[in-house]
């Protein structure tokens, strides 16, 4: 009878084959990616009064199921899919008890000017506003590939279809971009692009 071998490479190089993760290594997990957990969470329309609590929750999933864990170039896939339910779940809330005003946040970068916080804050609103008004499927592809820079080949992973679908919603997602963007006003002209 042949045995067989678990896929997943050992989390501590000294720790014995089949060890469940070890609370340093979720806390590696957790420091390494974070950032990316509570920025998809933003982008997928969790308020920012609750980002921080929807990413706790996210990290209570991963917790409870942290001996499925597989590291490895999979490991923001498995996160994503995750945050997509947690913000599924906050929309939904969100839409039963009532369209809340989220709490404004007064805080600013160290070293930024208030005219700096003002248009990045600006353009941040601009951006969520755009991804609020996509479909599901584009508004993740979109933030996948363009703004947290994954390969068609990692989206594809993350969302569960071929990496040619990705690239059909993401230049979906950018023509819908320059939409908005000209709706309001704010297209790009001819010779900010490059050409004449």
């Amino acid at each position: 009878m042949v045995a067989l071998l678990d896929p997943r490479p050992r989390l501590q190089p000294d720790a014995p084959e089949g060890a469940p993760p070890t609370r340093a290594d979720f806390d590696a997990l957790y420091r390494a990616h974070a950032p990316f957990v509570w920025r998809s969470l933003r982008r997928l329309g969790v308020r920012e009064a609750a980002l921080d609590d929807a990413t706790q929750e996210v990290f209570l999933v991963v917790h409870r199921r942290f001996a499925d864990f597989r590291p490895g170039p999979t490991e923001r896939a498995w996160l994503f899919a995750i945050a997509q339910r947690v913000a599924s779940d906050h929309r939904r809330w969100l839409r039963r008890k009532g369209n809340l005003m989220p709490i404004p946040e007064q805080t600013m970068a160290q070293g930024q000017s208030p005219y700096e916080g003002a248009l990045r804050r600006e353009a941040s609103d601009w951006l969520l506003a755009f991804l609020d008004q996509l479909d599901d499927a584009r508004r993740d592809a979109f933030i996948l590939s363009e703004l947290e820079q994954m390969t068609f080949a990692e989206a594809s992973t993350a969302l569960g279809v071929n990496a040619n679908t990705i690239a059909s919603r993401v230049a979906s997602g950018r023509r819908a971009l320059l939409t908005f963007l000209d709706s309001r006003g704010l297209a790009p002209r001819a010779s900010e692009e490059g050409t004449p």
